[in-house]
């Protein structure tokens, strides 16, 4: 059996999501194939789509706010989804005709993007290939319903009630958690994970992620706690910066508390096993990462719009804090560190919330519910259709 992931590389999240479903899928002796549905657009397309985004979310995040909300509200409209959807397709004839030549026998989408072009196709040619959709946020935007998806994968009841209002039948739509890589189970206690990481073990640590593409609120962070130290040891996280690390390593060295800096890393896993506490922008990847790790979050800085909800969910759920400006994150993490009953609850509901299992649950759903052998798959792309034999290939 062949499954298709695709992901977009609009932010980190969905490729991680990607990744560790493939790697649930190769468990289980499946041939898999994981592509960046962007790969295939055309160059002007891709770089609006990406670098728009991550343009937006730096310089301008209420105006990304604003055209979240708004599109959750306007996204459905019949003439707004067929102009949209007649665009898309315009822009990815290289993708339909990949499709055709793969002949998946089920397609999983960690983004909505590939989610419409595929699940939009007219059934002749389609042709009964299963699709699904993996949620990697803790609410459903609108974006993400598409009639055609045999069943989606969320980490919350109000994301799975917010796709069957939208036409979704509740039957299929799952409360799986959001597919994070195997690394992210439960792991040492802090102590010995950070003795194993040559840090101070009898010292609480706190985890700053910068995110993956260095967006996050570290450096005001490390320059807040030139004032106020907290009674801890900070582990810093910049992400793909070199600039931004280069200033927060300066910014660490005039700090009277043991801080280390890092760029972008692998091991992100055992950073949290080290970590009493995890200060990050509510992402929905490294949110469901800290909780399959146990590890509460003081949330700072979130995007309005997907990281707004999620850390309003998270922070309901009993299981994150939030700060509101840089200056205070300090004495509220001495707070937090010296409350250690709150800390305990707080661990605990981020353990019940976590599901490290997610993709390997995901994966055993999706297959009930793709019929019979492998099929070919009938896709038109412009004035290209044909009907091609299985194709296999893999990628972590």
């Amino acid at each position: 059996m062949k499954l298709l992931i695709l992901h977009a590389s609009a932010g980190g999240g969905h490729r991680r999501a990607a990744e560790a479903l493939a790697i649930a899928a190769e468990a289980r002796g499946l041939g898999v194939v994981v592509r960046d549905i962007l790969d295939f657009m055309p160059p002007l397309y891709r770089r609006t789509y990406a670098k728009g985004y991550l343009t937006l979310v730096r310089s301008a995040p209420e105006l990304w706010g604003y055209l979240y909300a708004q599109s959750d509200r306007s996204a459905q409209d019949p003439l707004e989804r067929r102009f949209r959807t007649t665009f898309n397709k315009l822009n990815s004839l290289s993708f339909l005709r990949f499709l055709t030549r793969a002949s998946p026998d089920a397609v999983l989408c960690t983004h909505f993007l590939p989610l419409e072009l595929i699940g939009t196709l007219p059934p002749r040619r389609r042709r009964g290939l299963p699709l699904f959709g993996v949620v990697t946020d803790f609410a459903a935007h609108a974006l993400w319903y598409c009639g055609g998806v045999d069943a989606y994968y969320v980490a919350t009841e109000e994301a799975r009630r917010q796709l069957a209002r939208r036409g979704q039948a509740m039957d299929r739509v799952i409360i799986s958690g959001i597919p994070v890589l195997p690394a992210f189970v439960p792991g040492p206690a802090p102590r010995a994970a950070r003795a194993r990481l040559g840090l101070r073990p009898e010292l609480p640590a706190v985890l700053v992620l910068n995110g993956g593409l260095g967006v996050g609120p570290a450096l005001e962070l490390i320059r807040a706690c030139e004032a106020d130290p907290p009674p801890c040891q900070l582990l810093i996280v910049t992400g793909r910066n070199p600039s931004f690390e280069a200033k927060a390593r300066t910014a660490a060295a005039q700090i009277p508390m043991p801080t280390t800096v890092y760029g972008f890393v692998e091991n992100i896993h055992e950073l949290m096993d080290a970590a009493d506490l995890v200060i990050s922008k509510p992402g929905g990847l490294t949110m469901a990462e800290a909780l399959a790790k146990g590890r509460p979050v003081m949330i700072m800085d979130p995007i309005p719009g997907q990281e707004q909800r999620n850390g309003e969910y998270l922070l309901e759920a009993g299981c994150a804090v939030r700060v509101f400006e840089a200056e205070e994150a300090c004495w509220k993490i001495g707070v937090l560190l010296r409350d250690h009953a709150r800390l305990g609850t707080l661990s605990a509901n981020a353990r019940h919330l976590g599901r490290p299992r997610a993709a390997e649950e995901i994966l055993d759903d999706v297959l009930t519910r793709i019929p019979g052998p492998s099929r070919d798959v009938e896709v038109k792309a412009g004035e290209h259709s044909s009907t091609v034999g299985a194709q296999t290939g893999t990628k972590g």
